[in-house]
């Protein structure tokens, strides 16, 4: 029931921010304001269903990793 209601609010949202991005023709906005809502409501849905999602933590360890070790051979 609760993500009904927050998908009922969501689409209304939609509704009135969409004309307003067409207006410009800003096709890149567009683009980034649908990936941002889309984002939006699967964190919702996670946090309404409980769902366990890994912190995005992790990814920035991943990538700072070997790129930490890159320079540090280089400089050391």
């Amino acid at each position: 029931m609760l993500l009904l209601l927050f998908l009922a609010i969501a689409a209304v949202c939609i509704a009135v921010d969409v004309p307003l991005l067409k207006r410009g023709c800003r096709t890149r906005d567009l683009l980034v304001w649908g990936m941002l809502w889309i984002m939006g409501i699967g964190a919702t849905v996670c946090f309404l269903y409980r769902i366990k999602v890994p912190s995005p933590l992790l990814l920035v360890m991943l990538i700072y990793k070997p790129v930490n070790s890159l320079f540090e051979s280089w400089f050391y």
